[in-house]
């Protein structure tokens, strides 16, 4: 027997067709096979279809007559919604039409309907959510395929209608100081920026790199892989800088600018490694400033701007609407985010400590950080790094031998184990411990005398010769008690210091002067200086209400923080920080000349660190020669300037 396949008819019967006397007995059929027995065939392309379209191939998966309308639909639709990835599932029962309705779409030949759940991801936007209509149609041959239209992307969608995307930022939230008002703020800049397709690449792109500082084989790069009329950002710069480099950048081929506004700081280099900086977004930046942030957004790329940045940004806002072609009209609203903004930022810092201390490190002419903490609490009220813009932090992050600061610590170990006050004490020029030869800075030596007179002149000699009065741990121990090596939650990278026990009498005796593997920062040594003003060691605060700091480990015994404060007060009446006697309240020091490197004679770092009132501080000059001669004018400037501040 041979069988004819025929079209199929929604509602009544396949024909029955007879061959060589044999009667086929007919069977009703309701519906695309009976209302709840669709067509195989038209669930497996409704099927197929949702797969392919989720794999963004949805061209491949609808009937030939429709394909190629349906390809530059989804594309440009991909690109003018920035729409990144595509899920399509099935939902609900496939629906049949009847004979009547079929014959006036199709030919009378069947035709089935299956709503769709769709979810895009919208670079920028989010996830939009919305149900649409498939339409699965029979062919001649009697095979089924979807039937592509403008609905089918989306129901408002139609021949006479576009959708069209609109995004805005909210306003950025402001770093605050430690009295809530903004150390940012909205500020004009112009974004600089290149057009691919204007640029000369072997003369624009090294010319850019030259005259902005910027990375010029990334610029190509990122350039290269951008379309020929593309905006690709550069850098954006203040409205001044700008005014400075544009006779510059005019002459440099594919060179364009926008102005726009940024959250920035007062000045580019106040407070720069603390607050950070901001720039518009290339796509390394975009893995830490949130989901909905895009390429060429104003993001965060160094301290709190990017720490804080899904905080500080807040959430854009957009719509897709539904737009009539023939005036431009809105017709509907498909779908929104309504925009969220940022939350500000309190922190701790003082703007009149800061101010102070930005002006002092401005005036050097060797790399400075100054570094000033509330000593009762932890809170960082300054923190300037200096001369001119750099935004290495080296006063939170910097590794640096502390030289005689760190005696501090190692003479309060001296003193727990036994060493008095007034002991009479020798400091000779030079002495030999373990093998190894010791001496003071500038070959000084001191007669015999009481503890606090060595200390006063930071008699190197005098503390090395005690090494065999302590224990390997000692000195690791008293470090602890001290935060030294404690760990942080600032909000921003920052150390804390490391003293690692000593492997000989050698080391031991080198790590009791601050030098051997000792290392520390600015802000670790400022913290030294606070615990022995309030008593009791803490961790730094910089974002109060974010991370809240506290107290490490016990209090100082009250004797050995009365010791320890005489000592850094003798230093300051008689020794080697006389230039930080001032009128006022009095100030307790101590000096630091920090040797590094295996130059002969040996580099050296300049260090002071100290307190007033509740105000403690440390100024570290980096190759800055001696710690009273070098560092102590800076911290007599900076202490001077911000007299005000308690």
């Amino acid at each position: 027997m041979h069988v004819k396949r025929v079209p199929y008819r929604s509602r009544g019967r396949w024909p029955a067709v007879a061959a060589a006397g044999v009667v086929l007995v007919p069977v009703v059929l309701l519906g695309c096979g009976g209302p709840d027995i669709p067509p195989r065939e038209a669930r497996d392309a409704v099927s197929g279809f949702a797969t392919e379209w989720s794999r963004g191939k949805a061209a491949q998966a609808v009937d030939p007559h429709t394909a190629r309308t349906a390809a530059t639909t989804v594309r440009d639709l991909n690109e003018s919604l920035t729409i990144t990835t595509t899920a399509v599932t099935p939902k609900g029962k496939l629906a049949c039409l009847d004979d009547d309705q079929a014959e006036s779409i199709n030919a009378g030949r069947g035709v089935c309907r299956q709503n769709l759940a769709v979810t895009h991801e919208l670079a920028g936007l989010g996830r939009w959510r919305y149900t649409t209509t498939a339409e699965v149609r029979e062919n001649t041959e009697g095979g089924w395929a979807v039937w592509w239209t403008p609905e089918t992307f989306h129901p408002k969608l139609t021949g006479t209608t576009r959708l069209e995307r609109h995004r805005a930022l909210p306003p950025r939230a402001s770093i605050l100081d430690r009295n809530g008002e903004p150390l940012t703020e909205e500020r004009p800049v112009v974004r600089v920026g290149v057009i691919p397709g204007k640029a000369k690449p072997d003369m624009t792109y090294y010319e850019l790199g030259r005259n902005l500082g910027i990375d010029a084989a990334d610029l190509r790069k990122r350039a290269d892989a951008a379309s020929p009329k593309q905006f690709v950002d550069v850098l954006a710069l203040r409205e001044q800088a700008y005014d400075e480099l544009s006779y510059v950048l005019d002459e440099i081929p594919g060179v364009t600018t926008r102005k726009a506004t940024m959250s920035l700081a007062p000045t580019s280099s106040y407070a720069r490694g603390v607050l950070g900086v901001m720039s518009p977004a290339t796509d390394k930046m975009l893995k830490d400033a949130g989901p909905l942030a895009v390429i060429g957004d104003p993001v965060g790329v160094s301290g709190l701007q990017r720490a804080f940045e899904e905080q500080l940004a807040g959430r854009p806002g957009g719509s897709i609407d539904v737009v009539d072609v023939r005036n431009g009209k809105k017709l509907h609203e498909v779908y929104t985010l309504e925009p969220r903004p940022g939350k500000a930022l309190l922190t701790t810092l003082d703007p009149f400590a800061q101010e102070a201390a930005e002006h002092v490190v401005e005036a050097q002419e060797k790399p400075t950080s100054i570094v000033a903490v509330r000593a009762s609490t932890g809170e960082i009220l300054a923190a300037a790094n200096g001369p001119g813009v750099t935004s290495y932090n080296r006063a939170f992050v910097g590794e640096y031998p502390p030289g005689s600061t760190f005696k501090v610590v190692s003479v309060a170990a001296l003193l727990e184990n036994g060493l008095s006050m007034v002991e009479s004490v020798e400091c000779p020029a030079e002495t030999n411990v373990g093998g190894k030869r010791f001496k003071n800075a500038h070959n000084m030596s001191l007669p015999n005398g009481p503890t606090w007179n060595a200390f006063a002149f930071s008699c190197n000699t005098t503390v090395v010769n005690r090494a065999e009065n302590l224990a390997d741990g000692d000195l690791v121990a008293m470090a602890q008690r001290f935060g030294i090596g404690a760990e942080w939650d600032l909000g921003l990278p920052a150390y804390s210091g490391s003293v690692p026990e000593p492997k000989d009498l050698v080391d031991r005796a080198a790590t009791m002067i601050g030098q051997g593997r000792v290392l520390m920062s600015p802000l670790g040594m400022a913290l030294v200086a606070a615990a022995v003003d309030s008593g009791q060691p803490r961790a730094p605060v910089l974002v109060p209400k974010v991370k809240p700091g506290g107290p490490v480990g016990e209090k100082l015994p009250t004797g050995l923080r009365t010791n320890l404060r005489e000592l850094m007060r003798r230093v300051v009446e008689s020794g080697s920080a006389r230039s930080l006697d001032l009128i006022g309240e009095p100030v307790h020091a101590k000096t630091g000349t920090a040797e590094y490197g295996n130059e002969s004679p040996p580099r050296t770092h300049a260090w002071m660190i100290g307190f007033r009132g509740d105000i403690a501080f440390a100024v570290v000059v980096e190759d800055g020669g001696g710690g009273g001669r070098d560092a102590g004018p800076v911290a007599q400037s900076f202490l001077q300037e911000s007299r005000f501040v308690q």
